[in-house]
């Protein structure tokens, strides 16, 4: 019993970890709280139901006729007539209604699958922009207090009459003015980036949600892999060719409302007493079925539909055509833009970053043996904060490309596909 009891506890605490671990999941939290993808979702929702109203029998037709100045027959007066009447469309055409409903449910479903692509994409590119921002001010801030530090040492050695200028200070000076004023645009900057963070989030936005990169490296895919992905989950395309198929139903459909639709129904007639009718034959009310067709007479709007149809197809061909060369276009270029990058940060973490530390390390030795000047040493630290602050942007760019890659293809998450 207590082997059970510590297997349900176990198995409550694992349920309670998972629940935890999807609720601070930020691309799970964004879909579910982003008011673009909710309306997509909404909208999707009414598309399906519209399915419903796609594809039935027109409403009958009910009519009422009551005579002012009754109509003698044999059998008495006419009184009222009722009809009670039903269209019915024929080839194949409330099926092809039915499916232009489902197409258009599908529509519905990839303008929700674009509206997630692109809250998952911003929500990428601004946490990126996010940790490039807070990395630069720590790097920054730091730089900072080792200008404080050599201040103190420059304005020592200038009081005591071992520097021989006031330069050194008031480079200093200007120094620290500049990076005060980098710091200001850098926080300003996070202020925007928290505000399109809390836009993102509708409000729920956390600091815990930040961090982590999309995937290790892209590099092992294929510019042809990433087409196909692309061909098979991008939303754009996908949209472009289902209207395209809807075009095509559509001229189907153009064709068939050529042809007559069928029509039946009833005739009730109520007859009163009195008139010319036999005593045997009074009050006999009468029954009637009616069967009918709508008759397609006007040739010229007949012809014209079925052209207009078919030029809507040649259309939706078309930008279905165009759709994938831009995205083919995007495609290529995200994928040069990668590699580029890519090269940038190889050549940063295998070489600039190590060769600038080893260089700072040195100015330093060669300072304290007064090998070189304060200003060298200075220029030296510059240097080395400049390279922090541009590895850390090209890392930005490089996570940037790759959430492009991902919105361009289709996906949400990499693990997609």
């Amino acid at each position: 019993m207590r082997k059970k009891l510590s297997f349900v506890l176990l198995a409550a605490l694992l349920a309670g970890a998972l629940a935890a671990q999807e609720k601070t999941d930020p691309v799970q939290l964004v879909l579910q709280t982003n008011r673009a993808v909710l309306a997509a979702r909404e909208a999707h929702k009414a598309a399906l139901e519209e399915i419903r109203t796609t594809g039935v029998l027109p409403d009958l037709m009910l009519e009422g006729t009551f005579f002012t100045a009754p109509i003698e027959t044999k059998n008495g007066p006419m009184e009222a007539q009722i009809m009670l009447g039903q269209r019915i469309p024929l080839w194949g055409k409330l099926s092809r209604h039915k499916k232009i409903g489902i197409m258009k449910a599908e529509a519905a479903a990839l303008f929700l699958k674009s509206a997630e692509i692109n809250a998952v994409y911003s929500l990428n590119v601004n946490r990126m922009q996010y940790s490039k921002i807070q990395n630069s001010l720590a790097i920054l801030r730091q730089y900072q207090i080792d200008l404080q530090s050599s201040r103190t040492v420059a304005l020592t050695q200038y009081s005591t009459g071992m520097g021989t200028t006031q330069h050194p200070v008031l480079k200093l000076q200007i120094e620290m003015s500049m990076i005060e004023s980098r710091i200001n645009i850098l926080e300003s900057q996070l202020e925007t980036v928290v505000s399109e963070l809390q836009t993102l989030f509708d409000g729920q936005f956390s600091k815990r949600f930040l961090g982590g990169e999309l995937v290790e490296d892209f590099s092992q895919f294929s510019k042809e892999w990433w087409l196909e992905a692309a061909k098979l989950s991008n939303p754009g395309y996908l949209l472009a060719e289902n209207e395209r198929q809807i075009a095509v139903i559509q001229s189907e459909l153009a064709r068939r409302e050529n042809y007559p639709d069928l029509v039946v129904g009833v005739n009730y007639t109520s007859i009163g007493s009195g008139g010319m009718a036999s005593s045997a034959d009074v009050g006999s009310d009468a029954l009637g079925v009616k069967v009918g067709f709508d008759i397609p007479l006007w040739f010229g709007r007949n012809r014209s539909r079925v052209k207009s149809a078919k030029i809507a197809v040649k259309v939706t061909e078309e930008e279905m055509a165009q759709t994938w060369n831009e995205v083919e276009g995007n495609l290529t270029a995200i994928i040069r833009e990668s590699e580029e990058i890519q090269k940038t940060y190889r050549l940063f973490e295998e070489t600039l970053l190590k060769e600038s530390e080893q260089m700072l390390s040195s100015a330093m030795s060669a300072y304290e043996t007064g090998k070189i000047g304060f200003l060298d040493l200075l220029d030296s630290q510059r240097m080395v904060v400049n390279i922090r602050l541009d590895f850390e942007e090209t890392r930005a760019k490089r996570e940037t490309a790759k959430a492009k890659l991902l919105k361009v293809v289709g996906l949400i998450r990499f693990e997609e596909e």
